[in-house]
């Protein structure tokens, strides 16, 4: 699976995207929304992606890159700070 997350704090708030894991790239409000009040690795909370909104295929479950999305996310946080 190749899936990229990008996530940036800037003076318009912040913004979470992610090519790879879904049909077309997308962004993550429910991410966005956590962020905007603290912005660290802790507030990116599991099931914040649904995973019927994501590709099934041989390498990869919708519930895995879900799962890997999260865990993208808090390292690209952590990488901020």
């Amino acid at each position: 699976m190749v899936a990229k997350i990008s996530v940036a704090k800037t003076g318009g708030g912040v913004r979470v995207a992610v090519t790879g894991a879904g049909s077309k790239a997308f962004r993550v409000p429910a991410l966005e929304s956590a962020l905007t009040g603290n912005f660290s690795p802790d507030a990116v909370a599991s099931g914040a992606v649904d995973p019927g909104s994501l590709r099934s295929g041989g390498e990869a479950s919708p519930e895995y890159r879900a799962h890997l999305v999260t865990v993208m996310a808090r390292r690209a946080v952590q990488a901020c700070k």
